[in-house]
């Protein structure tokens, strides 16, 4: 039932915890002089800044359970897909302790075995300590709820900012493409594959310049940050749009399929970095050109297309791209993964004289927290049974 009355919400606002108990000892001074219309102080709370318009309005709704999740609370909502939902929120203990929270949906682990794939890989993120990848936090469960915590990154995925702002110039494309193949070379040497890079899993966001520029109008460089590990592994709920995506033992493919490897299409169980690298070279023609290299038809005909046919020439839609640029593409994109470059770090020591550069280092704004002990990558994953005692806690903490 919504709350209507200004009784109503100052009840639900002492209940959730939401408040500080300064802010709540001024709610009486907030209610005087008020009709009995809760509008008026919800707009009072968020012009002040003790609330958030997304708070307020699950509030109303009177569903304020939903705003606290586990150790979380729930600040806003970033985003949803077919696997789960993603938040902003702040640590119930630390309020200027901002994360990305993303609430698993029931269905994504409702297969066992994409649900101990999962695990494994979460446990394989929680090692992964690179500028160019989002930290991993924590993985729980509270009540029926799965859910796990990353940094929060302010800023916008490739997909929607070649589709904002349109094809990227060359030297630009080449720096975001290099800092990802930074980011995959760590991952690589820590035994995981991504498997699903595409426009809108490489975030970017802006740092400073340099540890000495933080002031105002400081300058800032573009960086870009990998997203997603882990959900690579999980089913979508049938039907879904998605439902390319396919978990272990489901029947279908993992993966997207506009950037998808064609070794990966026929076996996604012993793909390796090259289809890392494949899936890199189609994002890196769509930031060249504003389309992945094989646009439109069904699933099967996008499949196909990867295995046997050439995309479009880059020059067609950009002769402005330097021909070694384009080179570069096309060896991503080698069928055979033979014939691609090896390793992301031999792509990114190519693409270096063609990106911009100056790349800040990693962010020093990360404060220690006390190690604590985690499950090694080589250990036999927790059975389904155990996920709900399963917990993964980061040896550090972002701020």
């Amino acid at each position: 039932m919504a709350i209507a009355s200004t009784g109503a919400l100052c009840d639900v606002l002492r209940e959730r915890g939401l408040l500080t108990p300064a802010q709540l000892s001024q709610l009486p001074h907030l209610v005087q002089g008020r009709s009995g219309d809760a509008r008026p102080l919800a707009k009072t709370l968020v012009q002040r800044g003790w609330l958030t318009v997304y708070q307020i309005n699950q509030l109303l709704a009177d569903e304020g359970d939903d705003l606290v999740i586990g150790s979380y609370v729930v600040l806003d909502r970033l985003g949803q897909g077919g696997l789960s939902q993603v938040f902003k929120a702040r640590h119930i203990e630390d309020e200027g302790w901002i994360l990305a929270l993303k609430v698993l949906r029931p269905a994504a682990l409702a297969c066992a075995q994409g649900r101990e794939q999962f695990l494994h890989e979460m446990q394989a993120m929680a090692r992964l300590d690179h500028p160019n990848i989002v930290q991993f936090c924590d993985l729980d469960q509270a009540g029926g709820t799965f859910y796990f915590t990353m940094e929060f990154i302010d800023g916008i995925d490739l997909g929607k900012h070649v589709d904002l702002s349109g094809p990227l110039p060359a030297n630009q494309a080449c720096d975001y493409i290099r800092q990802t193949a930074l980011g995959l070379q760590h991952a690589y040497e820590k035994n995981l594959v991504h498997r699903d890079i595409k426009p809108a899993n490489l975030f970017l966001t802006h740092v400073a310049a340099n540890d000495r520029s933080r002031g105002k109008g400081a300058k800032t460089r573009a960086h870009i940050k990998i997203l997603d590990w882990g959900l690579a592994g999980l089913r979508y709920p049938k039907g879904h749009s998605g439902a390319e995506r396919q978990g272990p033992g489901g029947g279908g493919i993992i993966g997207t399929a506009d950037y998808l490897a064609p070794e990966q299409a026929r076996d996604h169980e012993t793909v390796d970095i090259r289809g890392d690298i494949y899936s890199l070279g189609c994002t890196f023609h769509f930031l060249l050109t504003g389309r992945p290299p094989f646009d439109g038809g069904s699933l099967i005909e996008k499949l196909m297309q990867h295995k046997s046919a050439r995309p479009a020439p880059i020059t067609k839609v950009r002769p402005d791209v330097p021909e070694e640029v384009i080179a570069i593409v096309e060896r991503m994109m080698a069928k055979d993964p033979a014939h691609r470059y090896q390793t992301p770090a031999a792509l990114a020591a190519v693409l270096a004289p063609h990106a911009e550069h100056d790349v800040p280092a990693a962010s020093s704004s990360r404060r220690a927290l006390k190690p604590e002990k985690l499950p090694a990558v080589n250990e036999p994953t927790p059975l389904p049974g155990t996920l709900a005692s399963h917990r993964i806690s980061l040896a550090r903490r972002l701020r």
